[in-house]
């Protein structure tokens, strides 16, 4: 499982990094409004990696073993 949020966080990554590109290849290039369009797809992105990157970190943390105190 821990695999998974990896994978998806690292996809989410390329795809805003894509975006991104896309977005300067537009202002550059074409019309400005269609970089409006990359430009909220780069933030979705952006904001589907934080989502992924958190819920990681919460599975490995659940996922490590507690300590237990000694019972006298």
């Amino acid at each position: 499982m821990n695999k998974t949020f990896r994978v998806l966080e690292i996809l989410w990554l390329i795809m805003g990094i894509v975006g991104i590109v896309m977005c300067a290849y537009f202002i550059t290039v074409k019309d400005n409004e269609g970089a409006i369009y990359f430009l909220i797809f780069t933030l979705a992105c952006g904001l589907m990696y934080s989502i992924r990157k958190r819920q990681r970190k919460r599975f490995e943390a659940s996922q490590q073993p507690k300590s237990t105190t000694d019972k006298k």
